[in-house]
């Protein structure tokens, strides 16, 4: 995360205890989850030190493995041209401050219409943001205030200095408060995909705060939404 400031799309790795594509793979899907995983195995007889082909009865304890069992004909082969098996475009979507407008422009046109947009900023080296995030990924995606919304997150800079920095973009971006944005996490509505709102709404005071302080705040702010 820290490396692509967050643009990380896909994880992909070697599977031999499955230490590293568990404990990454757990991580992610807190913090980001539409970031694939991919594990990888050698092929029969393969020789590279320190990675090996499990037989299939084997199970290391830590990997969470689901599956379907089902035959040729569960398969729907001979619809996969229709558009039934497309998937759905991405509710919760994540991006670098420097690609917010461009980002914000073509995940609008990927929601329903009437869809509330939500943006939060954010950052992986911040303590309170480590705090914030699982909860508020949780209620986003969850059967809770903020089912039917979208979220967006948006990562303020790749280190601490460069989001403290006077002269970065968003201290003078009006639209998130009459002096910029001062602090993350920070919450923002921004209206519908469709009808987008000249200034958004904006929930911040996250710092410094419990998890149930800020499951409270986030889940109250969402209410008053609609």
């Amino acid at each position: 995360m820290r490396q692509t400031a967050g643009q990380i799309t896909h994880f992909v790795s070697s599977m031999g205890t499955t230490g590293t594509s568990m404990g990454c793979s757990r991580y992610f899907k807190e913090v980001k989850p539409e970031v694939e995983i991919v594990g990888l195995q050698p092929a029969e007889g393969a020789q590279i030190p320190g990675i090996r082909r499990w037989p299939k009865e084997y199970l290391p304890s830590i990997f969470d493995e689901e599956g379907i069992f089902a035959g040729m004909s569960s398969g729907g082969d001979r619809y996969l041209s229709t558009g039934v098996f497309d998937p759905p475009p991405p509710a919760h979507h994540s991006c670098y401050y420097k690609n917010l407008d461009l980002t914000l422009s073509q995940h609008r046109k990927a929601l329903p219409e009437d869809m509330p947009l939500f943006m939060l900023f954010t950052a992986p080296w911040c303590p309170d943001c480590t705090t914030t995030l699982p909860i508020v990924n949780e209620i986003f995606t969850g059967q809770g205030a903020g089912a039917n919304f979208s979220l967006l997150r948006c990562i303020v800079g790749k280190t601490r200095e460069e989001w403290k920095d006077p002269r970065h973009p968003f201290r003078s971006d009006t639209r998130w408060g009459p002096n910029g944005l001062s602090e993350i996490p920070t919450l923002a509505c921004l209206g519908t995909a469709s009808s987008p709102l000249v200034q958004p709404r904006v929930l911040s005071g996250l710092e410094k705060i419990d998890r149930e302080q800020v499951r409270f705040k986030v889940e109250s702010f969402l209410k008053e939404q609609g």
